[in-house]
């Protein structure tokens, strides 16, 4: 149990996540006498659904503007070049 808190507790160790080893979930006292695997089963289901926190999804490399930008700078050079040669 947490400190000061009255309620059941899961503690689910395998998060399936590579930024989170365990994790706490607090269950609702109208469903604290729901079937034990149920319950664990509802916690995966809520922790499959977390993703990569902000901060860290956030961060792109060079490499991969220079790869996203590339194709639109060579379309433009050759439209250029066409329209260029038309002229």
């Amino acid at each position: 149990m947490i400190k000061g808190i009255n309620h059941k507790v899961i503690e689910v160790t395998d998060t399936d996540n590579i930024y989170y080893g365990k994790a706490y979930l607090l269950v609702r006292p109208e469903y604290e006498e729901v079937e034990e695997a149920v319950l664990r089963k509802e916690a995966k289901k809520l922790l499959s659904q977390v993703g990569t926190p902000s901060s860290i999804k956030g961060k792109r490399t060079v490499w991969y503007w220079f790869l996203r930008l590339t194709p639109a700078v060579l379309s433009g050079a050759l439209a250029g070049v066409l329209f260029g040669l038309f002229i």
